[in-house]
């Protein structure tokens, strides 16, 4: 074999199907060199040929692949990391054996190189082609090889990368279905009912969710969605909506799964625009069903308020003034919490502000100290105490004076020291 060796170390076999691709990557190290990053980036994102591009996109895993196993620490890595973002804007038409290739080589080095470059690339594909059961395969093998993987990348683009992951496997056909599991369940049990013409307008459209919408509707998504409503017909449209919103009453409970919170919330868009009477008193059924869990219902409550005009969050009552008692647990809050100046050590941590109640663990009983009141009274029997003698070593602890906060703190203190200040202590029924 005839060995070719690359800038970064890689040994490339001159018959190697992607031999096109490595020397398009090999340019692209030089040029980074020669011209630095952004340069060298520019040179070939203007790549016109789409194949030779697909090609340094295979053959850019199989060198990290490489890279991962007998060079991790290569200066190669941060250029071919930053083209890898790049390839994610690239446009590209991959055929579903290109798809499936990608999706296996990315998910062998995902603790090496971000899973998210194939995303964009197997939804545009999607879109235009449609899921087969190997395919649907493919992208269910990818998803649990790199779902738990402890990635080293930023946290939203992470969320965005699993919540298109969720839609994915929202459209896959060839797993079951759940009613139970989620309200939109049942789009999918419909979905699959479908046949012809008109599944294929229904797919066009459900498809259309890729689970990374912003907070509200882009133009160019609903005039998309307003063109496949079309090829569906007004009608049907409206009909099989009813159905799918029929069970999201007023006060009624719901589950709903992440995936199905960016269906339904594309739903109320498509609702909203639609400017029907009946649509528009569906959407306001929806703003007081009980989602569970409720995180993801709020996305569909704040379109739904949204799109009947109502203010979202509601406008909050006037706030009443806290009360003196609610002033003195935030300073004895503040006084108790560790790390304070006051000297009071590991009997912070015997001590809990309970709302308007601080409870107390002594070394011989644990007792409650009403704020409002300053009665404490002993958890064991019941029985009212009476701090009678405030000479413990904390009598001098500075703290502002208000309330008779002072007092109140000293005697939480002794309480805390029961054992060491028993003479200060007595007790009586009430």
């Amino acid at each position: 074999m005839d060995f070719i060796p690359c800038p970064d170390g890689y040994l490339l076999d001159s018959k190697s199907a992607l031999a096109a691709g490595h020397h398009t990557l090999n340019d692209y190290l030089v040029a980074v060199e020669q011209t630095g990053w952004k340069a060298a980036l520019k040179d070939i994102n203007g790549i016109r040929d789409k194949s030779r591009k697909l090609l340094a996109w295979k053959a850019l895993l199989e060198r990290m692949q490489w890279l991962q196993i007998n060079n991790p620490s290569s200066p190669a890595l941060s250029p071919f990391r930053g083209l890898a973002e790049a390839v994610e804007k690239w446009k590209l038409s991959p055929r579903e054996d290109d798809l499936i290739e990608v999706l296996e080589r990315t998910a062998a080095i995902v603790s090496f190189l971000a899973p998210y470059t194939p995303i964009p690339h197997l939804l545009t594909y999607l879109e235009e082609n449609g899921l087969t059961e190997r395919l649907a395969a493919a992208i269910r093998q990818f998803r649990a090889g790199v779902w738990d993987q402890s990635l080293r990348v930023n946290q939203v683009s992470l969320q965005l990368f699993r919540s298109r992951l969720d839609m994915l496997a929202w459209r896959d056909e060839w797993t079951a279905i759940d009613l139970k599991r989620c309200w939109s369940e049942q789009i999918r049990a419909d979905f699959r009912g479908m046949r012809g013409t008109d599944k294929e307008n229904w797919r066009r459209l459900l498809y259309g969710t890729h689970g990374d919408e912003g907070t509200r509707p882009a133009a160019s998504w609903l005039a998309q969605s307003r063109r496949h409503i079309e090829a569906i017909g007004c009608a049907e449209f409206n009909s099989r909506m009813a159905g799918w919103f029929s069970p999201l009453r007023s006060m009624s409970t719901q589950r709903l799964s992440r995936e199905g919170s960016y269906l339904l919330r594309s739903l109320v868009w498509l609702a909203a625009d639609s400017k029907s009477p009946d649509m528009l008193a569906q959407i306001r059924e929806l703003r007081a069903v009980n989602f569970k869990p409720a995180s993801n219902g709020e996305k569909v409550v704040r379109a739904a308020r949204e799109a009947i005009g109502e203010p979202n969050p509601p406008a909050k009552a006037a706030a009443h003034p806290p009360s003196l008692d609610s002033l003195i647990a935030r300073a004895l809050t503040a006084v108790l919490s560790p790390g304070t100046s006051f000297g009071l050590g590991d009997l912070t941590s015997r001590i809990h502000v309970d709302g308007e109640v601080v409870q107390v663990r002594g070394d011989l009983d644990s007792y409650r100290v009403h704020i409002s009141t300053g009665a404490i009274f002993r958890n064991s029997d019941g029985q009212r105490v009476i701090v009678t003698d405030l000479r413990s070593r904390f009598a001098r602890v500075d703290v502002l004076d208000f309330g008779g906060t002072k007092e109140l703190l000293q005697h939480i203190l002794v309480l805390a020291e029961d054992a060491q200040n028993r003479a200060a202590l007595s007790f009586y029924k009430e």
